[in-house]
Parts: C-alpha cells; sequence; structure tokens
C-alpha cells in the first residue's frame, strides 16, 4: 500500500470514527406511536407527538388546531353526508397483518390510509405534509443534515381506480422536500394500459418502470440521500416475488436539498373507499459528520497533495 494510499484509507476511518449513526422512525402508526385509530384524522391531534415509541414525553393524544401539529391537510380532511376523506390510522391495513395474510400481527394494529369517500369523481387528490422532527432523525435536528445522509425505509400499498384517471397519470405519488420546499426526490404510481406502474426520479426525468404496483400487499422503498453531494440511491423490494430491484444509483436530485424536512403524500383523484394508498412501518437512519471531520478531511487531501507534489 502507498503512503498515499495509506494515508487516504486512515482519514476514511478516521471520518467514520468521527460521525455519528442515529437511528429513529416515523413509526408504524400505531398507538404507541402516537397514532389514533380510524377515524381520527392526523391533522386534528397530536398525532406522532406522544406514545411509547414517538420520542415525546406526552403519553396522550390531545386535540389541535387542524394543521398545527405535525401534520398539514393540503388537500383533505373533509366530510359531508358521513363519508370522509382522510389520513388516519388505520386497523385492518398494518403491513404484517396483510403481508402475511392475516396470520401474524393483529388485526388492530394500524397504517396509516389516506382515501375518500365522499368527493365523488370529480374529487381531487388527497395531500397530506408531514414535518419530520428530531425525534425521527434519532435526535438530529432536520435542519442540520445539509451534510448528513439520510436513509427512509418504507412500506407502500396502492393502486388507481381503473378508468378514474388517464394513461399516463402519476398518482399515490411521495415527494422528498427540505425546509424551503424543494422537491430532491419523489416516487408513485403512474397509469399505463398495462397497470400501475412503480415510478421514480433518476436524476433527469420521472421513469415508469414495469414492476406494477399492488394493492394486495406492501412493498418496500428504501431511499438514502447523500445531502453533501445532492444525489440519491434507491431500491424497491417486491414483495410478492421477494425481488429487490436497484432502481437508481447516486444520481443527481430533482432539486438540491438544503436539509431533509419534509414528506408530502399526494393520492389520486376520483378516488372512493375500494382504492387504497396506504403506508407503513417508516425508518431512518442518519449519520451526520462529527465536529471536526470536515477539518480532519481538509488536513488529510493537504498531505496527500503534498506528497504528490
Amino acid at each position: 500500500m502507498s503512503k498515499t494510499t495509506s494515508t487516504l484509507v486512515s482519514a476514511t476511518l478516521a471520518l467514520t470514527a468521527l460521525s455519528g449513526a442515529a437511528y429513529a422512525h416515523l413509526g408504524g402508526f400505531e398507538i404507541k406511536d402516537g397514532y389514533q385509530p380510524f377515524l381520527n384524522m392526523v391533522q386534528n391531534y397530536n398525532a406522532g407527538q406522544y406514545g411509547l415509541n414517538s420520542g415525546y414525553s406526552a403519553m396522550a393524544p390531545v386535540a389541535i388546531t387542524p394543521g398545527t401539529g405535525l401534520w398539514h391537510n393540503i388537500n383533505g380532511g373533509f366530510s359531508s353526508g358521513g363519508s370522509i376523506s382522510y389520513a388516519t390510522g388505520h386497523q385492518w391495513y398494518d403491513r404484517t397483518w396483510v403481508n402475511s395474510g392475516n396470520t401474524m400481527g393483529q388485526m388492530s394494529d394500524q397504517a396509516l390510509v389516506l382515501t375518500t369517500g365522499h368527493e365523488g369523481l370529480t374529487g381531487p387528490a388527497l395531500k397530506y405534509k408531514y414535518d419530520i422532527d428530531a425525534q425521527d432523525l434519532g435526535g438530529v435536528n432536520p435542519l442540520t443534515t445539509g451534510s448528513a445522509i439520510v436513509t427512509t425505509s418504507f412500506w407502500v400499498r396502492g393502486m388507481m381506480d381503473p378508468g378514474l384517471v388517464g394513461t399516463g397519470y402519476l398518482g399515490n405519488e411521495i415527494t422528498f422536500e427540505d425546509s424551503l420546499g424543494n422537491v430532491g426526490f419523489r416516487v408513485g404510481l403512474t397509469k399505463t394500459s398495462g397497470g400501475d406502474m412503480v415510478t421514480y426520479w433518476n436524476g433527469t426525468s420521472m421513469v415508469v418502470t414495469s414492476i406494477a404496483g399492488s394493492a394486495a400487499v406492501y412493498d418496500r422503498w428504501d431511499i438514502s440521500f447523500d445531502l453533501a453531494a445532492d444525489t440519491v440511491t434507491a431500491s424497491y423490494f417486491d414483495f410478492s416475488t421477494s425481488t429487490t430491484h436497484n432502481l437508481v444509483v447516486g444520481a443527481a436530485l430533482q432539486n438540491a436539498m438544503a436539509d431533509y424536512s419534509h414528506l408530502t403524500f399526494r393520492s389520486t383523484p376520483g378516488i372512493n373507499n375500494s382504492k387504497f394508498f396506504s403506508v407503513d412501518d417508516f425508518r431512518f437512519t442518519t449519520n451526520v459528520p462529527a465536529p471536526g471531520a470536515a477539518a480532519l478531511a481538509g488536513f488529510a487531501a493537504l498531505g496527500i497533495a503534498r506528497r504528490r507534489r
């Protein structure tokens, strides 16, 4: 091993030692994660801010002014004639329960479900924004993640009702945003003649894959954001075939992200209760360079440059 290579490896190991990995989660939308059952709409109480797993000291749900908590209903939260459009913790839709064919977990376990009944076929898509907080990132303030690597893993289940949206429509969309509203990455389903196909940003455009979204089971996204380089790596696990699709590696973000602060969920217009869009079991891993890491990297680079000269 050359002196230059040795110095680089040593610097890398030192940087690794100085970096901290924080593990946390938005959760599985259970009561212990801070989510009440159907039909408590998430924007109307302190969803995600109480419970044994939430990271907060509050141990009970509290009614709030709608939209002043972690969840904001941009389009949604309406009611009319006993029918509701909503985002809520929902029994019977838990990922473990569904994917096991109702043999594991409990029927009372929950996922987050977005759907509507009263809007009819001309109703707008539901849209909800979630504010990522320090509890989600293992104690790391989202506003300080500008140089971090943040990995998000979650399960999603969904389809668009046949015939209600035209071919080429992108729905059941989840976007990843910074505190300024810049969208760095997006995933969803696109309506095609062959079904609702998994779609993602590949660094230059949206790509429609040949992977069909499923209303029967949950599949999993694993997405890693390198916010220092403004790149993303993403894979999709198809539960039915036990296949992992590595979709994009180190691709440019759609827009540069100053930090990792928001998730936005957008369903499909003209939906009803026979249509599924639910998410479950979010997990985050956050690697934040420790103080001094940048300086150490600079010293290492300086040493390598001197040896080259």
